[in-house]
């Protein structure tokens, strides 16, 4: 066998890929990614369930859907970019990097919703341009800057995560985040200051417990993407984010039917206080008799 022959196997078998896990790790990938899958197919089978009970196309429904979708090629995409050979690893990772910011589609779906909290309030629609605005200028600078490399001392595709876009795009999260609060909040405010309790309940629980589970999540991944260097830590970091982003987008399902019942209870509450009310007045004695 020729020198050129023999060098030609040596390149060859020097690009193919060598996963990069081990089996304990290989194992914690395909969980949170088939968990993330298997909770995003759930969230369109009862997207399409709503439909059809309620022939009613919604923003929410669609970005719901749309979102689903996008959960599911990520997770998708992921593994597969951490197969990889050498010839189509930067290629492959720059298209898990531009899914990796569809997350902005989480972005989108607060804004939305803020939005119509707000009753489609002018000022608000503006605001919600210049916060999305924000959110996606680090997404574009977190693609050109973050990129997938070959690793040729483990034969393996790996990813380069900068570390400036990563503080730049979760931090970005959490203001879109913040701001869908404040806005849900403000224009709620006349229901906190009544007696209807169960829905100043719902709206606290509902926004202050997504706010905290944003802000713990994205404080972690800027922390993971200012220190983690290893593969399986940061695309374990990037797969538990996408997994916390779908669990929050298909929990507005639950909510949803939380908040008709809260209304439902409210208003069943606010009958029967006038009910007494009526009827307290009519054994109260009448005064006429002072008069005669």
């Amino acid at each position: 066998m020729s020198n050129l022959t023999v060098e030609g196997l040596n390149q060859s078998s020097q690009a193919e890929p060598v996963f990069m896990f081990t089996y304990a790790q290989s194992m914690a990938f395909a969980l949170v990614s088939g968990l993330t899958i298997e909770i995003s197919c759930s969230g369109l089978i009862s997207a399409a369930c709503q439909f059809f009970e309620d022939p009613k196309l919604t923003y929410a429904l669609v970005i719901t859907a749309i979102f689903n979708i996008s959960a599911i090629v990520y997770s998708s995409i992921t593994v597969w970019a951490s197969l990889l050979g050498e010839e189509n690893c930067i290629m492959g990772q720059m298209i898990s990097t531009v899914s990796k910011n569809e997350e902005i589609r989480f972005d989108i779906f607060m804004l939305m919703k803020a939005y119509a909290v707000s009753g489609l309030h002018p000022k608000v629609y503006y605001s919600c341009l210049a916060v999305g605005a924000y959110r996606v200028g680090w997404a574009i600078a977190d693609i050109v800057e973050s990129h997938g490399f070959w690793d040729a001392e483990v034969g393996s595709c790996a990813y380069y995560q900068n570390p400036i876009t990563g503080i730049g795009y979760n931090s970005a999260d959490i203001v879109v985040d913040a701001f869908a609060t404040i806005i849900a909040l403000l224009f709620n405010w006349k229901h906190l200051k009544t007696s209807l309790t169960q829905i100043r309940r719902v709206l606290i629980q509902e926004n202050l417990l997504r706010s905290i589970i944003i802000l713990a999540l994205n404080s972690f991944e800027i922390y993971a993407a200012v220190t983690w260097t290893d593969q399986f830590n940061s695309s374990m970091a990037f797969l538990a984010q996408n997994y916390i982003y779908t669990r929050c987008v298909n929990a507005e399902t639950l909510f949803k039917s939380i908040r008709k019942n809260a209304i439902h209870q409210t208003n069943d509450s606010h009958k029967n206080s006038q009910v007494v009310n009526k009827s307290h007045a009519s054994k109260v004695p009448s005064n006429n008799h002072l008069t005669e």
